[in-house]
């Protein structure tokens, strides 16, 4: 082989080299949210993709998946990310309980009285949240509060007949059978298929918040909000327990100081996201009761307080979920 030829392969090699090393450093990790990318949540995913890609420089990318581009639906997307078809998941407690009752702690009926609740509460059972995840085979990167859930309806909510008779979309397992207990027909199933039931007339009432609604645009169908403040829910955000060990301390750290600082920011947004919403409510025509009548509060708070006694029974929870959740005043 002459000089020049030997030259031209040692480069060769150099380069190739040099890109495999490259290959290797970067570390993709998609992350899908079934919630579209203006929702509180999908905003959080975003900012934590941007914070990690800044603080790796460039070594890791998140790859969000939102919505319609995320292909897995209400529990599949847990068993997605358990299972390591995506790395990371952010998943609405709702679901999660599904697999165990205690994520459905954020949503108890009426449990907490406003952010500063939510957020001690969250806080204070925070071990907990991490040992319970740990042991479905995933790491908990950050929560994401969404705003206080409400009704939306086709009609307005003047009395207990009206709650009796509402066909209303609930979101796990503790709000079907709280409005179950009312009288309500309650059918607890994803945002993904709310939009037939809407259309076809199995539906004329939703449990969500304005953030929630107002991204699906339920507007359309629902022109009515009453403000019950029924409960201030989480999403969690999870990592594959294996694509975390994978990452080694170095990138652990880089995606743990991430998702602090998103968490931060999410829990001292969410307030100001309520008076957005209504706002964006009230510019597409609707109609929000943000008191609703004395009657109706009564009903669901009894059938909150009988669900919430319900869900200590089953779920058991440790003494010490038991002394955080006294601790908002329950």
């Amino acid at each position: 082989m002459s000089t020049p030829q030997m030259y031209r392969f040692l480069t060769g090699c150099v380069l190739q080299a040099v890109m495999l090393s490259a290959a290797q450093a970067q570390t993709t990790l998609n992350l899908i949210n079934e919630y579209p990318a203006t929702s509180i949540t999908a905003e959080a995913d975003l900012r934590f993709a941007k914070e990690v890609q800044a603080q790796s420089k460039g070594a890791i990318v998140i790859e969000t998946r939102q919505e319609k581009d995320n292909p897995y639906k209400g529990d599949a997307q847990i068993d997605a990310v358990l299972q390591g078809k995506v790395q990371i998941g952010t998943l609405f407690g709702g679901i999660l309980g599904n697999k165990d009752p205690l994520f459905l702690l954020s949503s108890l009926p009426f449990a907490v009285k406003d952010f500063r609740q939510a957020k001690a509460l969250s806080e204070c059972v925070s071990q907990n949240m991490q040992a319970r995840t740990e042991e479905l085979g995933a790491h908990l990167l950050y929560v994401t509060p969404w705003p206080p859930s409400g009704i939306w309806s086709t009609k307005p909510l003047i009395n207990e007949a009206d709650v009796k008779s509402l066909k209303i979309r609930t979101y796990d397992a503790t709000s079907k059978s709280v409005f179950e207990r009312v009288g309500a027909q309650s059918i607890q199933l994803p945002y993904s298929l709310l939009q037939n039931k809407l259309e076809g007339g199995q539906v004329n009432a939703v449990l969500t918040s304005g953030d929630g609604g107002a991204g699906r645009k339920l507007w359309h169908h629902l022109p009515n909000f009453t403000a019950i403040s029924y409960s201030i829910p989480l999403s969690y955000t999870l990592v594959n327990k294996e694509a975390w060990n994978n990452l080694g301390k170095d990138r652990q750290a880089i995606l743990t100081k991430a998702a602090q600082k998103v968490s931060t920011a999410s829990w001292s947004a969410v307030e100001q996201r309520i008076e957005e919403n209504y706002s964006r409510m009230r510019d597409n025509k609707m109609k929000i009761n943000a008191v609703p009548p004395d009657s109706i509060m009564a009903l669901l708070r009894q059938a909150g307080h009988d669900e919430t006694n319900e869900w200590l029974k089953e779920s058991k929870p440790a003494g010490k979920i038991n002394t955080c959740l006294l601790g908002t005043g329950r």
